[in-house]
């Protein structure tokens, strides 16, 4: 009985000189912090490479998947554990130096990506082409682990080499702390009860 009257007393004198609405956000940012010690930098790679190179004639399209949430055997990523916070896309096509499109018209390819920002055309005075992020593909990457691309040819024949994706974030590395979503709630339940419980004591 004296603890119980111990911790209302000691809830009630921190509402009264902080407020509860500031105690509440001290006490999750504390929480959150825990969590958050637990993260390391880390960086998630992905390669579609198939073997013979695909061949992608002239108007037709190819479309494919990076998922990191099975990289075995380097750790996978996550979604709602780990967190990405930034990518790159780089695309490896080449001209297959034959067919009668090659003496009147370059290869022209559009490369689709999560977004608009993040759309192109790929060079193929490059050897390779890297791609930038944008927040389409970031929340796809986040929510499902999962980046959709898909490749075509508005003008000539081409190969598809290969394709990798390079995503750099934070790796949780224990889940056993990471908190389930039911105790979350009561979690903050409990410390809405509190509040009202300090506030009772302070006009009885």
């Amino acid at each position: 009985m004296t603890t119980k009257f111990g911790i209302l007393s000691a809830c009630k004198t921190m509402g009264r000189k902080l407020g509860w609405g500031f105690a509440l956000l001290s006490v999750a940012a504390t929480f959150f912090l825990c969590n958050s010690a637990l993260a390391v930098p880390f960086t998630w790679t992905d390669t579609v490479d198939p073997n013979p190179n695909r061949l992608i004639r002239w108007g037709s399209s190819f479309s494919y998947t990076h998922n990191l949430t099975d990289n075995f055997p380097e750790p996978s990523f996550v979604p709602g554990q780990d967190i990405i916070t930034g990518y790159s896309l780089t695309l490896h096509l080449y001209d297959d130096r034959a067919g009668w499109d090659e003496f009147f018209a370059p290869e022209l390819v559009y490369v689709n990506l999560p977004g608009i920002m993040s759309d192109g055309f790929y060079n193929f005075s490059m050897t390779n082409n890297q791609f930038g992020w944008s927040l389409a593909g970031l929340f796809s990457l986040n929510t499902f682990g999962t980046y959709n691309v898909t490749i075509t040819s508005i003008l000539g024949d081409f190969f598809f080499g290969s394709s990798t994706l390079t995503a750099t974030g934070n790796r949780n590395t224990n889940t056993a702390s990471v908190p389930e979503p039911a105790a979350m709630v009561l979690f903050g339940t409990g410390l809405v009860l509190f509040g009202f419980i300090g506030r009772k004591f302070k006009h009885s």
